[in-house]
C-alpha cells in the first residue's frame, strides 16, 4: 500500500464527488462528464495503490490517467465559454480531444504512438491559452485561477520531480482535482 497514492486519489475522488454533487448534470453537462470520468480513474487508482486489484488492469489505468490528464481541461474550457459571450466557440475545445482519440486507439490496438503524447500536450496547452484568453477578455479572477491550477497540473510534476525523486506522479494525480474543484467553483460559486 502507497500513502501517496491513496491520499492523492482520495482527493480527487473527493473532487470528483465534489463536482458531481455541486453542478446540476442538466445545466453543465460537459463539466459532468468530466468530473465522472475522473471518479472512475481515482477508484482505479485507488484500489490500485490499496494494492487490491492486480497489475492486469494496467491497460486499462493508463488509458484512463490519459484520459483524466486531458478531458477536464478542455470540458472546463467549453463550459465557461458557453458561460461567457463568445459562447459560438465552445464547441472548438472538442478539436483537443482528437489527440487523445488517437492515444487511447493507438493504446487499445498495438501500434502506440509516442508522438501522441506531443499531440496531447499541444491540446493542453491549447486549452491553457484558450483559458487565459477568455480570462483576459472577461477579465475574471476565478479564470485566472483555473489557468494557474492548469498549469501547476502540467508542469507541476515534472518540475516536483526534479527536486523530489518520485513525488511528481502525486502532483500530476492532484492536478485534474484541482482543475474540476476549480472548475465547480468557478461554475456555481459553491
Amino acid at each position: 500500500m502507497s500513502f501517496g497514492i491513496v491520499f492523492t486519489n482520495l482527493l480527487l475522488v473527493s473532487a470528483c464527488i465534489y463536482a458531481m454533487r455541486t453542478l446540476d448534470p442538466t445545466e453543465h453537462c460537459y463539466a459532468y462528464v468530466a468530473a465522472s470520468l475522473a471518479l472512475i480513474q481515482g477508484v482505479l487508482s485507488l484500489l490500485r495503490g490499496l494494492a487490491l486489484v492486480p497489475d492486469e488492469c494496467g491497460l486499462a489505468s493508463s488509458i484512463s490517467e490519459d484520459i483524466v490528464i486531458v478531458l477536464p481541461h478542455t470540458m472546463t474550457n467549453i463550459e465557461i465559454y458557453l458561460k461567457s459571450d463568445l459562447n459560438r466557440v465552445a464547441m472548438v475545445h472538442c478539436l483537443c480531444l482528437v489527440p487523445l482519440i488517437y492515444d487511447v486507439v493507438g493504446r487499445i490496438g498495438d501500434d502506440y504512438d509516442p508522438c501522441t503524447d506531443k499531440l496531447k500536450d499541444l491540446a493542453l496547452f491549447a486549452n491553457m491559452i484558450s483559458t487565459g484568453y477568455l480570462a483576459l477578455h472577461e477579465g475574471n479572477e476565478q479564470y485566472y485561477g483555473l489557468l494557474a491550477v492548469a498549469i501547476i497540473a502540467r508542469f507541476g510534476g515534472s518540475a516536483v520531480d526534479l527536486l523530489v525523486d518520485c513525488v511528481g506522479y502525486h502532483v500530476a494525480t492532484l492536478g485534474p482535482a484541482g482543475i474540476l474543484a476549480m472548475m465547480t467553483y468557478t461554475l456555481t460559486g459553491k
